[in-house]
């Protein structure tokens, strides 16, 4: 097997993961109590996603890139919130594959966008924040929150714009039905250390590393 082959194979194991970290999780908001089980499932899958993206960086390394000196640590290159777009590609990058940017410019281009200064937000930083945080220093904590959100539906004809003004939606039923809009009480957790909720930071951080897998192995 290929190194990206390892790292498909990880993004799918924490896919199955993820179902048992939503049921713990759930039952965690229903008993008010953070099962230190969930804390691990957690932990565990961020460190299997954090493995595969890693994996596509030495696969990267090894099809472009070059010894500088030694044996170097190969990483899945990522710009903390302080950090700019030119630092990555000069340095960043430079220190996670080394030789990747002499041989594939537009493979730096492409590790890039994943950055919080390309398309996808700022999700890797956090997510990398909290994989450190889980893997060196304690169990990231976790803490309940209870939220109020409304819900809007609403048809749009085809190719048109509609301008919402929230305040003039009215909640429940009403002879208006162009938009509806429901008020209700989400419950859930986030992450102490950076208030991110939880579940909806771990589908979005396997999503976007599904799509890094296969990307890069089809460069």
């Amino acid at each position: 097997m290929s190194q990206f082959d390892d790292a498909r194979e990880l993004i799918s194991h924490s896919r199955a993961k993820l179902e048992t970290i939503r049921t713990l999780h759930n039952k965690c908001v229903k008993e008010q109590r953070i099962d230190p089980l969930l804390l691990i499932e957690i932990k565990n899958f961020m460190e299997n996603i954090r493995s595969a993206l890693d994996y596509c960086a030495s696969a990267l390394f090894t099809k472009y890139g070059h010894r500088n000196k030694g044996n170097p640590k190969i990483y899945f290159p990522y710009a903390k919130l302080a950090d700019d777009r030119i630092k990555f590609q000069g340095e960043i990058v430079e220190r996670a594959i080394p030789g990747l940017a002499s041989q594939r410019p537009d493979i730096v281009d492409v590790l890039s966008s994943y950055q919080h200064f390309g398309n996808t937000g700022n999700w890797l930083p956090m997510f990398m924040e909290l994989t450190n945080e889980n893997k060196h220093h304690k169990l990231t904590p976790q803490t309940p929150k209870q939220y109020r959100m409304v819900g809007i539906s609403g048809t749009i004809p085809p190719g048109g714009t509609v301008e919402i003004s929230l305040s003039k939606i009215p909640l429940g039923d009403s002879e208006d039905k162009t938009f509806h809009a429901v008020a209700c009480v989400w419950k859930g957790l986030e992450f102490a250390t950076n208030g991110q909720l939880v579940l909806p930071s771990l589908n979005y951080a396997i999503l976007n590393a599904d799509s890094i897998v296969d990307k890069l192995s089809s460069l």
